[in-house]
């Protein structure tokens, strides 16, 4: 039996358009253009997990502005200071699924593929930390994309 598919969702610089809302001087929430469409189509085939670090409420109003809150389960929210703190926790509360864990911070990634061999990473190369990253030595995501668009096809045939 197949196991059950299970994405993990970091916020800003994956869904949220963060370079906006700093342009903006903190008005504008918005989300990439593709990621309504991507969400709607993911939702059917896929569990919806945020996974994400700053603080709790910031985050949550950033996920009900844009409108994606409705994709998530309360209880599929993991939002906390610290990613990499939760990041054991959330991998074994999700480890009966087959675990997708899209991010834009490679070393995230990189630790999570050391936790979990299986988890299959995939690096939103966009926003200021992907332009700054530095290959990490030994470490290369299962998937590397530009636009969220680009995850349907790779987690559909999967």
């Amino acid at each position: 039996m197949k196991k059950q598919k299970i994405i993990l969702f970091d916020i800003d610089y994956t869904l949220f358009n963060t370079d906006v809302f700093k342009e903006t001087q903190l008005k504008k929430h918005s989300v990439y253009n593709e990621v309504h469409g991507v969400l709607e189509k993911l939702s059917k085939i896929a569990q919806l997990v945020i996974f994400s670090e700053g603080e709790i409420d910031f985050q949550k109003t950033k996920l009900e502005k844009t409108d994606i809150k409705k994709y998530f389960k309360e209880q599929n929210l993991h939002i906390s200071k610290s990613k990499i703190d939760k990041l054991r926790q959330v991998l074994n509360r999700y480890s009966h699924g087959q675990i997708f864990f899209v991010d834009d911070k490679l070393s995230i990634l990189h630790d999570a593929k050391k936790l979990l061999s299986d988890v299959f990473t995939i690096w939103v190369k966009r926003g200021i930390y992907a332009k700054n990253q530095k290959p990490i030595l030994g470490f290369k995501p299962d998937a590397t994309i530009d636009n969220l668009k680009e995850i349907i096809s790779i987690i559909h045939n999967s």
